[in-house]
């Protein structure tokens, strides 16, 4: 009996230890998978951040063409209360870092004020939680028409809710978010462009650029197809894509920059942009 006994338990022992082994494997495997995870998308997220170009750079090439600030281009501050999700806020928090750009680098100092504030809200909601000091947003407050102080608080804003969310493996949401953002300010520098005027030629030149952005864009977005709000969005990166390659015509001898864009197709993609922006901030 006494050796049944003991076979029984020595059995079990060895079927213990096997089952823990297993157990053991089966986390280090799922901790390996985890942490590669993690790894990809660090990379993605990366890329996404140094191609994409910053709001205030886009802004900043606007004014610089001579166009004129349009207050109504603007995604309105009425729209705040419609994004309830973190994916509609982490889209409208690029999409209002974008507008402050243009409005701070316009001197348009008490709307860049109001957007700061919708930003900071957008953030916080997001559990981004250093992003700028209240005495900070009081010292503008007494100096609207500081300029510097308005970059270093956009900039702030935009670079510290994109580390925050990476760091808390957010990457989705902080992909989100630079995209919300860049096609904003693909949005303010289409509708504000006049594809005749030569004055416009580096703003032009600028946007046809963007379609170096898409692939990391495409990618980052392609992971998240499924999502009910992303799926249309991809869809609608895909056909930009192909316009921004009908916009430019194969040709690339021709010295006069006019003569290698098809407007046509050019003003598709212009026409997309603004239909894609519509969508993400409804």
């Amino acid at each position: 009996m006494k050796k049944i006994i003991s076979g029984i338990c020595i059995l079990f022992l060895l079927y213990s230890c096997n089952w823990f082994s297993s157990k053991s494997n089966k986390e280090g495997k799922s901790e390996n998978l985890e942490h590669a995870l993690m790894q990809e998308n660090t990379k993605k997220m990366k890329r996404i951040f140094f191609e994409l170009p910053s709001p205030i750079e886009i802004s900043l090439l606007i004014k610089k063409s001579g166009i004129h600030y349009q207050e109504d281009l603007l995604n309105s501050a009425d729209n705040l209360s419609g994004y309830s999700t973190s994916v509609s806020r982490a889209i409208a928090l690029g999409v209002y870092c974008a507008d402050l750009s243009y409005a701070s680098l316009n001197e348009q100092y008490q709307t860049s004020i109001e957007y700061i504030n919708i930003a900071r809200n957008l953030a916080e909601s997001l559990g981004v939680l250093r992003t700028v000091d209240q005495e900070k947003i009081q010292l503008l407050e007494e100096n609207v028409t500081d300029k510097k102080m308005i970059v270093d608080i956009i900039s702030e804003i935009y670079m510290e809710s994109s580390e925050q969310l990476r760091e808390q493996d957010r990457y989705k949401l902080a992909s989100l978010m630079l995209i919300g953002g860049w096609i904003e300010s693909l949005y303010l520098a289409t509708q504000s462009l006049q594809s005749t005027d030569i004055a416009h030629e580096l703003l032009i030149q600028r946007v046809l650029e963007q379609r170096l952005s898409l692939e990391s864009i495409k990618e980052v977005l392609k992971d998240n197809k499924t999502d009910p709000v992303i799926s249309p969005i991809y869809k609608d990166i895909l056909d930009l894509e192909h316009l921004f390659s009908e916009s430019i015509k194969s040709n690339p001898d021709d010295e006069n920059f006019y003569e290698k864009i098809d407007f046509e197709s050019f003003d598709k993609l212009v026409r997309k942009v603004n239909d894609i922006r519509d969508y993400m901030i409804h």
